[in-house]
């Protein structure tokens, strides 16, 4: 599900090539109003990877994913995580220390394209408090992710690090990703 045809299309051109098109059905919509273009069943597992915090009204969402689930529901979200190294990369470069802006600026620069009009971030609290206003049991809260190629090298499809991650050891870096990455990554239950 995806709010643009655009990107329907190439998960169906993806879902194609590993020969898995005829056990995927893809609908375009807004999760804001999911229950009127997905039939409302209970399902054993929610899956929502980078949707939410680009919704205007996260809340809505949650409250339309309720009732795709059951007691015993798994539901795994990734939203953007607010105490992340991207967003302080984001504060420092971006906003040259304008904190009252933050959350403008985070939204704007959060993706690898400018202007993004919506990207929320969470803390670990915030999230959880977010599934659980929803009446889903939080089981895990887990932090990952820090982007460590340099841009205009990543779009032409070579993976050179940023001089900082180069040197860094990986154990390292991986307990940099676990403290500061950007995806916060939530899994709850149903009640």
């Amino acid at each position: 599900m995806d709010l643009s045809e655009k990107s329907i299309e190439v998960a169906r051109q993806r879902a194609a090539v590993f020969g898995l098109e005829d056990r995927i059905q893809f609908r375009a919509g807004n999760a804001e109003k999911l229950s009127s273009f997905v039939p409302v069943e209970p399902y054993d597992l929610i899956y929502s990877f980078g949707v939410i915090h680009h919704t205007p009204h996260p809340d809505a969402v949650l409250a339309q994913l309720k009732q795709y689930a059951k007691p015993g529901t798994t539901i795994k979200i990734m939203v953007y995580h607010r105490r992340s190294y991207k967003v302080a990369w984001i504060f420092l470069t971006e906003g040259r220390g304008q904190f009252w802006k933050l959350r403008e600026i985070v939204a704007r620069n959060a993706e690898a394209q400018t202007g993004c009009p919506i990207a929320y971030t969470y803390t670990r609290r915030e999230g959880r408090e977010l599934l659980e206003r929803h009446g889903f049991k939080v089981t895990s809260v887990a932090v990952d992710h820090i982007f460590p190629y340099r841009i205009p090298d990543y779009v032409q499809y070579r993976y050179v690090r940023e001089p900082y991650f180069a040197w860094m050891p990986q154990p390292l870096f991986r307990a940099l990703e676990r403290r500061f990455g950007w995806h916060l990554c939530l899994t709850a239950t149903a009640k």
